[in-house]
């Protein structure tokens, strides 16, 4: 078995990166979500009042196209929650700069409860999936007001995704027509998620 540090030399520190996340991602993940559950039963019994409706999108949207989204979903919401949005972006399944950085935060927040809907495509999420981060929307959302059942991502015939392609303001762009609405079991905003969903999901 080649050792890292062998297989290290002579690259460049992007390959590094590269090669490392490629090959030890579900460990890295795996252990970042050990630590931030901890946290997370911490933080669930310290924190009290309010907190706002969390949406991180995890794709290859530009700037532009997220603020755009943004922007629409504050304007046409008529909620009694505040939305805190959030957004890490990757080229081609690459993540670029500070991304690394940014997953680690991203898991401590998916930890803490405070990512209520995670937006991002399926080879992603199948790893959180995997992870038992994502819950089933079987347990949190009415078939009878959404009637995109067909179209949701299902993993060993249990539905976990909602494509964005179908949602309003995502589907305006076509960086969302391969993405996929999916719901942490560590979100602290049910009910709010819910409501959110029956709205973006008008037609």
């Amino acid at each position: 078995m080649v050792k890292l540090r062998d297989a290290l030399k002579g690259m460049t520190v992007r390959e590094k990166v590269a090669y490392i996340w490629e090959y030890y991602k579900l460990h890295i993940i795996g252990s970042i979500f050990l630590l931030v559950f901890t946290w997370m039963l911490i933080d669930g019994l310290l924190t009290k009042g309010d907190q706002p409706l969390g949406i991180t999108v995890v794709s290859e949207a530009t700037i532009e196209e997220l603020t755009s989204v943004e922007e629409q979903l504050l304007l046409h919401t008529d909620n009694d929650f505040d939305i805190l949005f959030e957004y890490i972006q990757h080229q081609a399944g690459v993540m670029e700069g500070d991304s690394y950085e940014m997953l680690e935060r991203l898991a401590m927040t998916i930890g803490v409860g405070q990512v209520d809907l995670l937006i991002t495509n399926a080879p992603f999420a199948e790893q959180l999936i995997d992870e038992n981060i994502i819950a089933r929307l079987d347990d949190l959302i009415n078939h009878n007001q959404l009637d995109l059942r067909h179209e949701w991502l299902k993993i060993d015939g249990v539905a976990y995704g909602i494509p964005t392609a179908n949602l309003l303001f995502f589907k305006d762009h076509q960086t969302f027509h391969d993405t996929y609405l999916f719901v942490p079991g560590s979100g602290r905003n049910k009910e709010e998620s819910q409501a959110l969903i029956e709205y973006l999901s008008q037609r």
